[in-house]
């Protein structure tokens, strides 16, 4: 049960940090930035890229870039953000 609240609650997270980024105006995504919001929630780095790629049409749009330097991907283009997600001025309240 644990386990499946902090997938959520991370989940949760990333849908605000694309929204974030795409007010922003950021298009992109390291996979290492995935991995340090997953560690916030006690899921390993595997964990996290597994949970972001299957996140994919539901928390954010877009591609996987490829990695040149080792196995996997290292970032996602972001195609467009979902509508959620705290704006600065929700921060104050």
């Amino acid at each position: 049960m644990e386990g499946t609240k902090r997938r959520r609650e991370f989940e949760e997270a990333l849908r605000n940090i694309v929204a974030k980024l795409g007010r922003e105006g950021q298009d992109r995504i390291r996979r290492t930035y995935v991995e340090e919001i997953g560690q916030r929630y006690d899921l390993n780095p595997e964990e996290s890229r597994k949970l972001f790629v299957e996140s994919r049409g539901n928390v954010w749009k877009g591609e996987l870039v490829e990695s040149e330097e080792e196995p996997g991907w290292e970032a996602a283009t972001l195609e467009s953000a979902p509508a959620t997600g705290m704006s600065p001025e929700d921060s104050s309240v």
